[in-house]
């Protein structure tokens, strides 16, 4: 699945944001939030993001089940310990 959320055009604070996305897309039902741009299945397990983050960087992050628990306490945190992984 891939899905494209745009904060730049969001009202959400950071926190609620936070809450937001565990709660709407990584759940077993996902429920489109105001700052959802696309959402596409493409069969795959996993969930890749684009999200067009405040700071006009576009951050990519792919959610599995492995991960899947980081990303629901923080998607914030969980990009940033992929970029680290990454060697980004």
């Amino acid at each position: 699945m891939k899905i494209v959320l745009d904060r730049r055009s969001c009202n959400c604070w950071e926190a609620a944001f936070e809450t937001h996305f565990g709660w709407h897309f990584l759940r077993d039902e996902i429920t489109p939030v105001g700052c959802t741009v696309e959402i596409a299945d493409d069969g795959k397990e996993e969930i890749a993001f684009l999200i067009k983050d405040w700071d006009n960087v576009d951050k990519i992050l792919v959610v599995g089940e492995s991960d899947r628990a980081d990303a629901y306490d923080s998607w914030l945190n969980a990009w940033q310990k992929q970029q680290k992984e990454s060697g980004r």
